[in-house]
């Protein structure tokens, strides 16, 4: 048994699962099957975590195969601070050596992002302004977006030369360099083999407001009858019922006093991580 000499830590909504499939092909490096383990996040604030989170250590170690050198996994509640706390902490005490990369987004775009997801899969009927109204740095759409206050926290208990901040808008216009860029960060071959990045997973564009309990009738009881199948196959098949079934997620603006205290917000924390990682972070909206 092992354990993951690397994290992507987020953010939510950045591409991340796109990205932890990236990393997978690379040959020097194996990632976890289960993509977020979540198992150094703790049970902060009394947020409950959803079944899958891995709880015991020889549980979790076995995700990992001592074979590889570099070794990763992808949970983005380790950079949800302050709705999941102390992350960084809990794998300063296991992991010192570690190295993380942290995707980071507009974070305006990503706010709006996951609140889509929160219509999707979690049952979120607010509208968007009522849902962000008070600004909680407990919502899962706001903590995700504090990009400076978790560099920061991960500055506590890590020299700055074990986080590389990668922008989501570079891997997606050049997904070739970013991703060398990533693997010599890593210490892996950067020229090891073409990557496929031509399918970006969890594309928010696919979403749409499913009944209630269609997601745990797929997860549960039609995925594993049907692992046989092509996973590409079994995806574009999914994505065409659910065309028929529900229309897409219109992608909402957010506006009034509430758009001009999150985009201050926001934008203050952008400004810092500017400040933190020398990026210029110019296409982004704040």
């Amino acid at each position: 048994m092992a354990l993951p000499t690397f994290f992507v830590i987020g953010a939510a909504k950045s591409g991340t699962s796109s990205l932890h499939a990236y990393l997978d092909q690379h040959p020097e490096v194996q990632m976890s099957a289960n993509k977020e383990p979540r198992f150094f996040a703790g049970p902060d604030r009394g947020i409950p975590y959803p079944s899958d989170k891995v709880w015991d250590r020889d549980e979790y170690e076995r995700l990992f195969d001592p074979s590889y050198r570099v070794r990763g996994e992808s949970s983005t509640d380790y950079a949800a601070h302050p709705r999941r706390q102390g992350s960084a902490a809990r794998i300063k005490e296991l992991v010192p050596e570690a190295k993380f990369v942290y995707l980071v987004r507009d974070p305006i775009a990503r706010t709006i992002s996951h609140y889509k997801m929160g219509t999707a899969l979690m049952g979120e009927r607010r509208p968007l302004e009522e849902a962000l109204e008070d600004l909680n740095p407990l919502s899962p759409y706001l903590a995700s977006s504090l990009y400076a206050t978790q560099v920061e926290l991960y500055r506590e208990h890590f020299p700055a030369e074990q986080m590389l901040v990668v922008d989501q808008g570079d891997l997606l216009s050049d997904p070739e360099a970013t991703l060398r860029q990533i693997f010599a960060f890593l210490d892996v071959d950067p020229e090891a083999g073409r990557i496929e990045t031509d399918e970006k997973l969890l594309d928010s564009a696919q979403w749409r407001t499913y009944s209630p309990g269609y997601l745990g009738f797929v997860n549960q009881r039609l995925a594993p009858r049907v692992q046989w199948v092509p996973k590409g196959f079994r995806r574009s098949v999914r994505r065409a019922v659910e065309r028929v079934l529900w229309p897409p997620l219109e992608t909402p603006s957010v506006e009034g006093e509430v758009g001009e205290r999150l985009r201050a917000l926001c934008a203050e924390e952008a400004n810092r991580l500017r400040r933190l990682t020398g990026m210029e972070l110019a296409a982004w909206s704040v």
